[in-house]
């Protein structure tokens, strides 16, 4: 029981329930070469994936990619006035300065109201993905990495972990709608 514990615990777990304290503020720059705040984006639901725009395997990047731009559509058909952003992050920041991110933005056919792709120092980035446990480091002359979404609250507070690309946009659709419904029955 003590082991199971504490693993719970480094995970991030909590036994009386009470919430993970909000993420610390991060600093990157966007697609449009913009220096931004993970703070400034406060107020909205943020949906946060891990890629990097060389990645060859169709089973990791080009999927996340792809269920992101799903998520997003369901959302925007469901004419749901939950507020949503996604912040799409690079793992390979010296391979995926500003412009790359742009012309992937574009491959994709993203809207940039909606999705905010980022890049930023090594340790910057390197630390804002520790704090989900996204690991990516330099193989081969590729990323090694593992797959990681996570569901923000809008004080960007963790609410939901999505691992390896297992995630369906309806489930996280859901778990939104879930989620923020708690929250107004809470306000």
């Amino acid at each position: 029981m003590f082991r199971l514990l504490t693993v719970l615990l480094a995970f991030g777990f909590s036994i009386t329930g009470t919430a993970q304290p909000a993420l610390k503020n991060h600093s990157f720059k966007d697609s449009r070469g913009r220096s931004i705040q993970l703070h400034d984006i406060k107020g909205h639901y943020l949906f946060v994936s891990f890629i990097y725009t060389r990645c060859p395997v169709a089973e990791m990047c080009p999927l996340t990619m792809t269920l992101n731009k799903q998520l997003f559509k369901a959302w925007k058909n469901n004419a749901i006035s939950i507020p949503l952003k996604f912040l799409i992050v690079t793992l390979d920041p010296a391979n995926d300065p500003p412009p790359t991110l742009k012309a992937f933005e574009e491959k994709f056919g993203l809207d940039s109201n909606a999705f905010l792709l980022v890049t930023g120092e090594d340790q910057a980035i390197s630390d804002f993905a520790s704090e989900f446990n996204a690991l990516g480091f330099p193989s081969n002359g590729l990323i090694s990495h593992n797959s990681r979404s996570i569901l923000l609250s809008p004080e960007l507070v963790p609410l939901k972990d999505y691992k390896e690309n297992e995630w369906k946009p309806e489930a996280v659709l859901k778990d939104l709608i879930d989620f923020h419904s708690k929250q107004q029955k809470k306000s």
